[in-house]
């Protein structure tokens, strides 16, 4: 599989001269996307490298790097160009991750303190609480208490990546059947508001749907309310769904 992560490095560095939390964001948002190549040693892999495939009793260890206060982390390369920085020769094998997979291992083995990526090139750490808070901070249930202000609009434009994967999530699930996409501001904080109209099993879907979409949000937020309460009501007076199911 071909990694390119040209516009991933183009975002870090940018966010390095710039330093703003808008510049990180749009960094996290590339991150969710991207595909890595992660090092490891695989049990009766060829020497010198060469393909091997994967099963689920393949046994895998993988490399690791330890700071001077004996943390250990994972190793996320962006292209064979930064592994053959780390390695001279090539003696291991590599498989692809993406953020979900690398999250995953972190946070279920508690002798790994997160991942960095590109060690001799970008050196951008992900820490286990920095891994923990996007997962949190991008996905999360809104819960609109009365009197909340809160301004709504829809987008200029919706992101066409966010929007198609959205909808094709969306056919999945046969109790939704309407849904909008708006933006919400509360406060000074801007984010994405779902509003489903799925009988009543909106919190129980909404996990599963929002974790399709992460990779598209571009840092950003999504919150969720039913469309069966006043506030939905009053949004979809205002605005078009962005989704309504067929009835077959």
């Amino acid at each position: 599989m071909e990694i390119n992560n040209k516009e991933l490095i183009e975002l870090i560095n940018k966010m390095k001269d710039e330093k703003t939390p808008e510049s990180q964001n749009k960094v996290i948002g590339q991150v969710l996307k991207s595909k890595f190549l992660c090092p490891v040693v695989l049990a009766d892999a060829p020497k010198g490298g060469g393909k091997v495939q994967i099963t689920k009793d393949t046994k895998i260890q993988f490399s690791i790097i330890k700071t001077t206060d004996e943390r250990s982390f994972l190793i996320a390369f962006t292209s064979d160009e930064e592994v053959n920085k780390w390695q001279k020769e090539k003696m291991q094998q590599s498989i692809v991750y993406t953020f979900e997979d690398y999250a995953k291992i972190v946070t279920e083995n508690e002798n790994l303190h997160g991942f960095i990526i590109d060690p001799k090139g970008a050196n951008l750490v992900f820490t286990e609480d920095m891994i923990k808070q996007i997962k949190t901070s991008i996905t999360k249930v809104e819960t609109l208490e009365p009197d909340t202000e809160v301004q709504i609009a829809a987008p200029k434009e919706y992101p066409e990546e966010l929007l198609s994967k959205l909808q094709d999530t969306l056919r999945n699930y046969t109790e939704v059947k309407k849904a909008y996409l708006l933006l919400m501001k509360k406060g000074e904080e801007v984010s994405y508001i779902l509003i489903l109209d799925a009988s009543g099993k909106e919190q129980e879907l909404f996990n599963t749907i929002a974790s399709s979409v992460i990779p598209f949000l571009d840092g950003m937020s999504l919150n969720m309310a039913p469309l069966a309460t006043d506030f939905g009501n009053q949004i979809s007076q205002r605005f078009e769904p962005i989704y309504i199911a067929v009835e077959e």
